[in-house]
Formats: C-alpha cells, sequence, structure tokens
C-alpha cells in the first residue's frame, strides 16, 4: 500500500482530433468559451498533495500560449512533445515524471466534465489495489459485426451484463505502472497498439479494479458531443445554482 500520497497527473493531449473536424487539437477546443484543457486542469488543480501536471502535446508553442491565459496556478503544469500514438504520448509523459511520485493519474483531454468523489475514489482504490479506472456499465446492445463482401453484418450478439465501458481519470501507483512499462518494453517487441494503459496492466497479468463513474463524464470525439457537453455543462450549473 502506499503511504505518502505524492501525486502526478499525465493529460495527453496530443491528438489530432481528426473525427471532430475541428482542425486544432483536443486541447484548444472550447466549451462554453473555455478551452477543453482549462477544464481538466482546474479540477486536478485542488487535489490535495498535487505535485505536478505534464500536459503531452505536439504543438508546444501553441500550448504555452493557451497557458498563458490560464487563469489558475500555472507552476505545477509541465508541457512535453508527444508521440505518434497515444500510448507513445503516455510514455512520454510518465519518463518526465518527478521521481517521488507514488500515484499517477492519466486523463483525456477529452473528457472534461469528470467529478472530482469519484476521482477520489479511484485514488483510494489505486493507492489499496494498484491500478483503478472509471467505467460505466454497457446499456446498449452490442453487436460484433464483420465485412461479408460489400455488406457489414452481424457476426454475433455480445452478452452486455459483464461489459463496462471505461473512461478517465485512471489512477495506477508509480511503481506498479514503471514495472509495467519496462516488461511491455522488453517483452512486446511489435509493440501492439493499446487504447490506455490499464490494458497494459492487464496485458501483463495484472489486475484493474473498476469504479463507477457518471455517464455526463462522456468523451468528446464527434461534432454531436460538444452540443451534449453543453447541455451537462448547463445543467450542472443549474443544480449548483439552486444547491446555493
Amino acid at each position: 500500500m502506499v503511504r505518502n500520497k505524492n501525486i502526478s497527473v499525465i493529460i495527453p493531449a496530443a491528438g489530432s482530433s481528426a473525427r471532430l473536424n475541428a482542425g486544432t487539437s483536443k486541447q484548444f477546443i472550447l466549451l462554453d468559451n473555455k478551452p477543453l484543457l482549462f477544464y481538466s486542469l482546474d479540477q486536478f488543480l485542488v487535489l490535495d498533495n498535487l505535485q505536478e501536471i505534464i500536459v503531452v502535446s505536439n504543438d508546444i508553442s501553441g500550448t504555452k500560449s493557451l497557458l498563458d491565459n490560464y487563469g489558475g496556478d500555472k507552476s505545477k503544469i509541465k508541457i512535453v512533445a508527444g508521440g505518434e500514438l497515444r500510448q507513445d504520448s503516455v510514455l512520454l509523459g510518465f519518463k518526465e515524471l518527478n521521481p517521488n511520485t507514488t500515484l499517477v493519474i492519466i486523463h483525456d483531454v477529452a473528457r472534461p466534465l469528470f467529478d472530482l468523489n469519484d476521482l477520489e475514489k479511484c485514488i483510494n482504490c489505486a493507492e489499496a489495489n494498484g491500478a483503478c479506472v472509471l467505467a460505466c456499465p454497457v446499456s446498449d446492445t452490442i453487436k460484433k459485426a464483420k465485412y461479408d463482401n460489400d455488406r457489414l453484418v452481424v457476426e454475433t450478439t455480445i452478452d452486455r451484463r459483464n461489459l463496462y465501458a471505461v473512461q478517465t481519470p485512471q489512477v495506477f501507483q508509480y511503481k506498479l505502472l514503471g514495472e509495467v512499462y519496462k516488461k511491455y518494453c522488453e517483452i512486446c517487441v511489435d509493440k501492439p497498439v493499446v487504447t490506455d494503459e490499464a490494458k497494459l496492466v492487464e496485458l501483463l497479468g495484472g489486475k484493474v479494479d473498476l469504479v463507477i463513474g457518471k455517464r455526463s463524464n462522456i468523451k468528446i470525439t464527434y461534432p454531436e458531443d460538444l452540443k451534449l457537453a453543453e447541455a451537462i455543462l448547463q445543467n450542472q450549473k443549474q443544480e449548483l445554482e439552486i444547491a446555493r
């Protein structure tokens, strides 16, 4: 168990956002006139025991210019260059972490509306068990499909009872993640593509705990996701006003 929490955050923000058709990286996209990156920074900077936030970007100068307009504490924020794939960018961020780190939070910049209480649950879970991710039970019927000549047809229907849609933030013990990266680089010659670091833990036989998150923690991938995020954000603001 981790006894002294020193928390570091890695925010991969090097993607091209091609499916969003925005012509810019997601960190720069505005949600309610505020860049997506700022939402994550605001949340993480209130964490106890936070020692640093590593923003991984393929537009260093643009990210620096963006942060010049950020009104929060910039002293703990560092920008590093990203790689070709998301997994490459996160590894590059990991290599820049303070070696005193005990817990690593990895969070996609495309999820601006995560809940701090859910993150705290993940932190406590990872502190105890090693690796923890946010997830929601799958509610849609899921079908595996294949192409039959020019037709896309159903191959089978998958039992959804044990299926979960994984989100970020994800939290890992620093030592565990370091061991995982070392083994991955030694064993996996072809370096299979992984879409999150939890998959690396799974590939090497480790266990990953799930904490049930909120469906409002959407990932902004397509243009309609921005509209949905705006609606969720407005609803959250209204709820706060009512609570006051």
